[in-house]
């Protein structure tokens, strides 16, 4: 574990939840009491209901934060479910792990440490054949401009049968690249259909392909990974969330309601080792009030009670397409975790901030 002596950039008045959080008044928080009414005013901020979901009730919840205090609970803060996208965050943090602990370095290639051979449905997938004989753990990994640089072309099963590579019906008419060779099958066409680096593109499907590699990697869950690794160290129980496994996803034709097959693209293999796999493209199962406490980290750096557990190059924010998020920034040091939320996004607009936290920190 790294560890050093606290940040001397960091604000005094940065503090860390322990078991739960504790609340401050917007004044408290340095916010702009009108406008911050006028803000909340403007917004209305209920349960998502995406592509079939259904989150009526208290079955949503969001929780803002700053400097390590909970500031505003809209819904369930301890409602859980799986967040779409939001694990692409914990993906890359797993990725940093391993260089930070010497298992890898980020710009090696990924065939060096495993191939998939005998172990991906087809050999056109094998890392050591076409275009993935380029890729390296970093260009599978990265987002960048919002795009995903490996190659591969896929995010969405039920979408990639109907010729396009959006994501939800907001994307439906994304038409497939000219750089991809398509044959209408999501499973068969999962892989770097381009040199890896030249194409970027939003695709789920090549995180899939990094979180099978990274399992292979540790030789372990990577759940597990980051409970001993990272989470015991914030606060995160293991009991406290889940992470859904690939193969879940892939054979439940109903994931999405309304986009049926939608985890087709999710191709073997679901076990590793006898080390299952977790969904690449996120589905981590977590309250809004966990969310937020990675956001805080996200908005430290990487820092946690004068700790730095990982360096900041691997601790980023991610949003879910179902209305769910971590997010932390280092301007005003807030956060926020969202599960199944629409009507409120994050960062906050920095016209609301008129100064710093102003209580003591608690002792840590």
């Amino acid at each position: 574990m790294v560890q050093t002596e606290p940040n001397p950039t960091l604000p005094d008045w940065i503090t860390y939840p322990e078991a739960d959080w504790i609340s401050i008044t917007p004044a408290e928080a340095g916010l702009d009491l009108e406008k911050w009414a006028d803000f909340l005013a403007e917004r209305e901020v209920r349960g998502a209901a995406w592509e079939g979901e259904d989150h009526t009730g208290d079955n949503w919840g969001t929780i803002l934060t700053r400097g390590g205090y909970r500031v505003q609970t809209w819904g369930n803060g301890d409602y859980k479910f799986q967040t779409a996208s939001v694990g692409k965050a914990f993906n890359w943090a797993v990725l940093g792990l391993a260089v930070e602990r010497g298992l890898v370095n980020a710009d090696d290639r990924i065939h060096q440490t495993w191939t998939g051979e005998g172990q991906l449905s087809h050999p056109h997938k094998y890392l050591d054949r076409g275009h993935h004989k380029k890729l390296t753990w970093r260009c599978l990994g990265q987002r960048v401009d919002g795009k995903h640089w490996g190659g591969f072309p896929v995010t969405n099963g039920y979408f990639w049968r109907r010729g396009s590579t959006g994501s939800s019906k907001e994307t439906a008419d994304r038409p497939i690249p000219e750089w991809a060779n398509w044959t209408g099958d999501p499973f068969y066409d999962n892989y770097a259909h381009a040199e890896p680096g030249t194409v970027g593109i939003y695709s789920s499907g090549g995180q899939w392909r990094l979180v099978q590699a990274l399992t292979a990697l540790w030789n372990k869950d990577i759940k597990q990974v980051l409970d001993d690794e990272l989470f015991g160290e914030i606060g995160i129980p293991a009991e406290a969330w889940d992470w859904t496994p690939g193969r879940v996803v892939h054979e439940d034709k109903t994931w999405y309601a309304h986009m049926p097959g939608y985890g087709d693209f999710l191709d073997a293999p679901y076990e590793i080792n006898g080390h299952q796999v977790r969904g690449g493209g996120g589905w981590v199962v977590m309250s809004a009030k966990n969310l937020a406490r990675y956001g805080h980290f996200v908005a430290t750096g990487g820092v946690w009670k004068g700790k730095q557990l990982l360096n900041p190059e691997w601790v980023i924010s991610h949003g879910g397409g179902n209305g769910s998020l971590l997010s932390g920034e280092s301007t005003y040091y807030t956060a926020m975790g969202k599960v199944t939320t629409w009507g409120i996004e994050h960062p906050l607009p920095d016209a609301l901030f008129v100064g710093p936290v102003q209580i003591a920190p608690m002792m840590s």
